[in-house]
């Protein structure tokens, strides 16, 4: 009986559940390099609401960082509208930290939110226009978005302002696109929860 002898020159062949295995690795540790998706997912239950308002947490938890805790504080309040910080307990900190600030407000018509809000647009990084709602910016660390008051509201529209206080990842394109989506999402929601719905 003849015997096979193996190449010891060629490495034996891997399967492709290997491959893939391993390409997983390598793509998560660079992505962890870069501040990515494959961090460790946070201990706190992700938000179904924020500032008193339904969210959709697959759409918001790309915005927020891991950590310990969550929690959204009412920062202020008043005719015109109401602003809340989303704080969370970062692993290694005792307390929590602010890592995004949603503003909502309703104005007169006439009013244009992205002229006043100009310098602060700009200090979010690179803002542009996109089509959601009546008229929106994105930018790196932000977005503007407005939305017409239907009905008895006629004269006056609806502002959400989200402010991000992490820092501006490496992947800011993919960021950018998740705060997209959000404001999106929430913009109809936000607008009822502050009086200005049909």
């Amino acid at each position: 009986m003849t015997q096979i002898r193996r190449n010891q020159t060629r490495p034996p062949l891997r399967s492709v559940s290997g491959v893939v295995r391993t390409l997983s690795v390598v793509s998560c540790a660079v992505a962890m390099l870069g501040a990515a998706g494959c961090a460790e997912p946070p201990n706190y239950a992700t938000p179904t609401k924020v500032c008193g308002t339904k969210v959709d947490p697959e759409l918001i938890s790309p915005l927020l960082p891991p950590g310990k805790e969550f929690e959204d504080q009412v920062a202020a309040s008043d005719s015109r509208g109401e602003s809340c910080k989303l704080m969370v307990t970062l692993n290694g900190d005792s307390g929590g930290t602010q890592v995004m600030h949603i503003r909502r407000d309703v104005v007169p018509g006439d009013v244009d939110p992205f002229e006043v809000n100009k310098n602060a647009l700009l200090g979010y990084g690179n803002p542009r226009r996109v089509n959601v709602g009546d008229d929106a910016r994105i930018a790196d660390k932000g977005a503007l978005a407005t939305l017409a008051c239907p009905g008895k509201g006629q004269g006056r529209k609806f502002v959400l302002e989200i402010h991000l206080s992490k820092e501006t990842p490496k992947d800011v394109a993919e960021r950018r696109a998740a705060l997209e989506r959000f404001v999106r999402s929430h913009l109809p929601d936000a607008q009822k929860a502050q009086g200005c719905g049909g």
